[in-house]
């Protein structure tokens, strides 16, 4: 996965980012959770879903009701910001030396800027 849990991504399709379309700034979030089997993500504040409770079902939720939560995006819908230039980019991946006989590690960097995004 090029995308991990705590990233900050931005979303370039669907109905959020249809919304801000005229603006020029596009939806945020930071990755809350990264869905490997299903190429989705939960990102912090897009894609809230209203799920409706029964009164009475468990111990916790008595009186039922309406809760906000976290969907799920498509993975192709996002793309990863980089926290150095905080523009929207694809990401590479290298292999650099990890030093002390601990033999290579692999990184990801901007293909914008050229700078590692995982120190």
């Amino acid at each position: 996965m090029q995308i991990k849990k705590g990233d900050t991504v931005q979303l370039m399709k669907g109905k959020e980012a249809a919304q801000q379309r005229g603006t020029g700034k596009r939806p945020r979030g930071k990755v809350l959770e990264v869905l490997c089997d299903k190429k989705r993500v939960r990102v912090e504040g897009l894609r809230l879903v209203t799920k409706h409770l029964k009164a009475g079902r468990n111990q916790q939720n008595q009186t039922g009701g309406r809760i906000e939560k976290v969907g799920s995006i498509a993975l192709a819908n996002v793309q990863l910001v980089c926290p150095r230039c905080d523009k929207p980019t694809r990401i590479g991946a290298r292999q650099l030396d990890a030093g002390d006989d601990k033999g290579l590690k692999n990184v990801r960097f901007c293909k914008k800027c050229k700078e590692l995004i995982d120190a």
